[in-house]
């Protein structure tokens, strides 16, 4: 059963909902089972997360947890800064080319550092790919490839998608 809770639906039940259960247009965000006095804070959690999937034109079922960086990369926008003027510091947010060579980083972080799926999603080339990551490293002098582990990713991640949101290509 759900409820208007500060103007919005909201529920508990006894398992979460089904993909299947869910409008397609709907975006559905749950929290795992837990103690009645987590409820509050998994409540703000949720909230914060349709929140970022209604900027993101998300729609479906989602886990709370679906949205864990973006919901750290909201709260924390001055790290996402600072991390965007370490790394990606040489691009000009006024630049189209420069905005096309983070978008492809960007994607190319999302599809798993894969070329081809990131090929495949951009709707180009392998080679085009691997020519706009090595554009990016000469104007940055650094690499998505630089750092070790899961970490450097999500820095990456981080400083691209801070920097996207912040910059305005001509």
């Amino acid at each position: 059963m759900t409820v208007p809770l500060d103007g919005r639906a909201a529920g508990l039940c006894p398992r979460p909902p089904e993909a299947d259960e869910v409008d397609p247009e709907a975006l559905v965000v749950v929290a795992p089972a837990a103690p009645l006095p987590e409820l509050p804070g998994l409540y703000r959690l949720c909230v914060r997360a349709v929140d970022l999937g209604r900027q993101h034109g998300l729609h479906g079922l989602f886990d709370v947890t679906d949205f864990a960086a973006r919901i750290a990369l909201a709260e924390q926008p001055s790290l996402g800064t600072l991390l965007s003027r370490r790394l990606l510091g040489s691009l000009d947010p006024a630049d189209a080319f420069h905005h096309q060579l983070a978008l492809t980083a960007l994607a190319f972080l999302d599809n798993g550092r894969r070329l081809d799926q990131t090929a495949a999603a951009l709707f180009t080339h392998p080679n085009t790919v691997r020519y706009r990551l090595g554009r990016l490293k000469q104007i940055t002098s650094t690499s998505l490839a630089d750092g070790d582990g899961p970490l450097a990713a999500l820095h990456w991640w981080w400083a691209l998608t801070a920097w996207l949101e912040s910059s305005t290509p001509r």
